[in-house]
């Protein structure tokens, strides 16, 4: 299960120690009571030298303090701001959405009173209109994928 390894020969002095996955207790050292109460006294002292401070300590810390708590608000302000921001967004894309559908529809309604023949009659019989024949349509080629205003002829072939 686990070994003990002594290596006094190899390094002159003397390391046991336990393979395995557990550590086993070691029998506690000795110690002179006059020592334990000198290094207790050691360690009291060097408490209270590190408990020291003096006033540029304070002020440094308190700046510091200071400007943590204004960087911590600013960050809280400035995330409130963007959540009002991102709520905002996202109720003009529902007024957007619906403005959209509402026009759609009214497009939708007024082609459905839009009869092309209708129109054909009235231009022909009452405004004396004809259709046009292949021969008189000549086309045109736009530079611009948009639309075109006319301000003058189009010019000929």
């Amino acid at each position: 299960m686990y070994q003990v390894r002594d290596n006094r020969k190899r390094n002159n002095y003397r390391s046991e120690y336990i393979d395995g996955n557990t550590v086993r207790k070691t029998k506690p050292q000795k110690v002179n009571r006059a020592e334990a109460r000198n290094v207790k006294e050691k360690n009291i002292n060097r408490r209270s030298e590190g408990l020291t401070m003096n006033m540029g300590h304070v002020a440094f810390l308190a700046v510091v303090s200071l400007v943590c708590f204004v960087m911590c608000v600013t960050y809280l302000s400035i995330q409130s701001n963007v959540a009002s921001t991102r709520d905002n967004i996202s109720g003009l894309k529902k007024q957007i959405k619906t403005v959209q559908y509402q026009n759609d529809a009214l497009s939708y309604s007024i082609n459905s009173y839009v009869n092309v023949d209708h129109v054909y009659k009235e231009a022909t019989k009452k405004l004396g209109m004809r259709q046009a024949k292949d021969s008189q349509i000549s086309n045109y080629k736009s530079s611009d994928s948009g639309y075109t205003l006319q301000y003058g002829d189009v010019p000929g072939k």
